[in-house]
């Protein structure tokens, strides 16, 4: 058996999601580890449902098969922004960004290991993870090279202080040019694999402007004013422009050839919070989603 300790660094409404979160392991998984007692937090065996706050301890024990392997290996991915404390990397769609099952040894997290010198020993399984990119969506990722960085550049994403913007292709024929999406989300109730606009969720606002229109398809740019959980995917598909590709959320039809979510996380702005210097960082759109494009302004 392998264990692992850490201190919560911010609140939750279940120690399951919470996990699953910190840990980058399925919720499902999590869930398994906390009814078979692998989980004390603050000395005591939660409940899946019990809250987290903010300096809660944990201590998690895995069963010896299910361990993360975190050795660095070669994960390709381009380096697009690089400082002595944090660099901003490209993540390819189809890269897991921590270990999980069926990705224990070729997530993100290895190729970072291979690719800086990161001192966060406090990080457990996500050394130098800031924020997260679900594994099909491309872009744009902060990866800090220390614990002092990590903590601070996750204050300002927490603080809404790093802006983060997006390109999606989206289904159907929209009727604005921009619009702001202001509905609260959580867990589906239907589904517990999926997110969903629900009363009871947490406060959620999604910009969405329309930057191309095709013949049953167009072209966005989102800009995120939260940071939940599948936010872009969850709005756009409450709106009824779920992304092309997104299986989850009913964007499949119009796109077959197209196999994941239509979303590529295309610039971030922020100020160095080492250098006081203003950063406006861009990657290109992926292959993938300029072929998509092509196909899309031939049929009109």
């Amino acid at each position: 058996m392998d264990s692992v300790e850490f201190t919560a660094d911010s609140e939750a409404k279940r120690v399951d999601a919470f996990l699953s979160a910190f840990l980058g392991l399925s919720r499902s998984y999590a869930a398994i580890l906390i009814s078979e007692g692998h989980i004390l937090m603050n000395g005591k065996s939660p409940r899946k449902s019990d809250g987290v706050k903010a300096g809660d301890s944990f201590k998690v024990v895995f069963p010896k098969e299910k361990i993360p392997d975190i050795t660095p290996k070669e994960i390709p991915f381009d380096i697009i922004f690089d400082t002595a404390r944090y660099a901003v990397i490209n993540k390819p769609a189809g890269i897991a960004v921590h270990p999980a099952p069926g990705h224990y040894d070729d997530s993100l997290v290895n190729g970072l290991l291979h690719a800086f010198n990161i001192n966060d020993e406090e990080g457990a399984f996500r050394p130098g993870i800031v924020h997260r990119l679900d594994k099909d969506t491309s872009g744009l990722l902060v990866v800090a090279k220390d614990r002092q960085a990590r903590e601070t550049l996750s204050r300002l994403f927490r603080d809404r202080q790093m802006n983060k913007y997006y390109m999606a292709v989206a289904s159907g024929i929209p009727r604005f040019v921009h619009t702001v999406v202001d509905t609260p989300i959580g867990r589906d109730r239907k589904n517990r694999q999926r997110m969903a606009v629900c009363e009871d969720g947490r406060p959620a606002r999604t910009g969405i402007t329309v930057k191309e229109q095709y013949k049953n398809a167009f072209l966005a740019e989102i800009s995120l004013y939260s940071g939940r959980t599948h936010q872009i995917r969850v709005h756009l598909k409450h709106i009824g422009h779920p992304l092309l590709g997104d299986s989850v959320y009913g964007g499949t039809r119009e796109t077959a050839f197209f196999v994941r979510q239509a979303l590529h996380a295309h610039k971030l702005e922020f100020t160095d919070p080492f250098s006081d210097k203003e950063i406006s960082v861009r990657a290109k759109l992926p292959e993938d989603m300029a072929e998509l494009l092509a196909k899309l302004r031939t049929q009109g």
